[in-house]
């Protein structure tokens, strides 16, 4: 995959016609080429790209970029069947190509059918922006994890439903997603608001102690049995669960998630990934987490509640997961420590179980 960086930053459907406008760039690889287009599951063609627009404000805010002075396009298409209402509130997708490449995939939704959960409940899992949020991990479970829209997914410490948002939006009804987390409120107002309208989106509270989160919970982690069967899911993801849990209890997880994983499934987890170069940067000040107190097998922002925020070698971390028989498949660093020029916040670890 190209490395590249853009924003759609406006989108617009007029008398049957999709019109994409923003800037696309790559990290090394020369200027983007051309772009692929799907709207509701279809891929768009005859598309009328506009390429090579000035772009000053990129150059100045990204001048490592290549082309970054005019990297600026507008990509109109016919919606080819699709039905403007239907578009509207389904998942918009554009691939940068390069070097007959694909880059980064920019996702996008013009009317969400979902309600904005409270920013109380936003600010309980980290905050941020959350349509921006879930729009990106989409991409990442579509290009690092090859989600399909049939899939059968699970969402390990879900929340509100903060990655489920723009799932369902693409998931086909005959898809399944399945997501548990500590938090009971958070549960409460997916329950109400995503189920009511997506009935294949089942969300449940999992009362598991954590000193942060769900002090008064019943089980511990590295106890709790993941509620589902025997090879249920296409894709398993986590986004920042382990880095709120130590060791024993990671590498429990690790062993439902191989247990509930189909053949050939994948698994997609951020984390905190502590190696010579992100070990130095932390050193240096240069990091948004200060891991530096250890805590058993990990190190920790605070050696009085661990579970704040928890980061672990990369080589034992890596070590774990290969000893349950699943296969990396993708590694990519965040700029979490300080590091430049990557993909996302956390670092990202995808893992395969092999086939049958």
């Amino acid at each position: 995959m190209v490395e590249t960086r853009g924003y759609m930053d406006k989108v617009t459907i007029d008398d049957g016609t999709l019109t994409l406008e923003g800037w696309a760039a790559t990290v090394g690889a020369g200027s983007v080429e051309s772009f692929r287009v799907t709207c509701a599951g279809k891929e768009l063609t005859n598309l009328e790209v506009a390429m090579g627009l000035p772009s000053p404000d990129i150059m100045a805010s990204y001048p490592y970029l290549d082309g970054a002075d005019s990297c600026r396009f507008r990509v109109r298409a016919d919606l080819n069947g699709v039905k403007p209402a239907q578009a509207r509130s389904s998942v918009i997708s554009l691939t940068p190509l390069a070097r007959h490449e694909e880059g980064g995939i920019m996702i996008h939704l013009i009317e969400p059918v979902l309600p904005l959960p409270r920013e109380e409940d936003i600010r309980a899992v980290g905050g941020g922006d959350l349509l921006g949020i879930s729009n990106s991990f989409l991409g990442h479970f579509i290009q690092l994890a090859d989600l399909k829209p049939d899939a059968h997914v699970l969402d390990v410490g879900c929340g509100f439903g903060r990655m489920a948002y723009t799932l369902a939006h693409y998931l086909a009804p005959s898809a399944r997603y399945e997501g548990f987390d500590i938090m009971g409120q958070l549960i409460e107002w997916a329950q109400q608001s995503i189920s009511t309208k997506f009935p294949n989106f089942t969300f449940r509270k999992a009362d598991i102690f954590n000193k942060c989160y769900n002090p008064n919970g019943a089980f511990k982690a590295v106890d709790f049995r993941f509620p589902y069967e025997e090879e249920s899911f296409d894709l398993i993801f986590l986004t920042s669960v382990f880095t709120h849990m130590q060791g024993a209890e990671v590498r429990h997880y690790l062993d439902e998630i191989r247990r509930v994983l189909r053949p050939g499934g994948k698994c997609l987890t951020t984390c905190f990934l502590l190696d010579e170069e992100s070990e130095s940067l932390i050193r240096k000040g240069k990091s948004t987490q200060n891991l530096v107190h250890p805590c058993d097998d990990c190190l920790s922002i605070n050696p009085e509640v661990p579970e704040a925020a928890i980061g672990f070698k990369e080589k034992l971390l890596l070590g774990w997961i290969a000893q349950r028989g699943l296969t990396l498949t993708h590694k990519y660093y965040g700029t979490w420590c300080g590091r430049p020029h990557v993909l996302d916040y956390q670092d990202i670890l995808v893992c395969k179980k092999p086939a049958a």
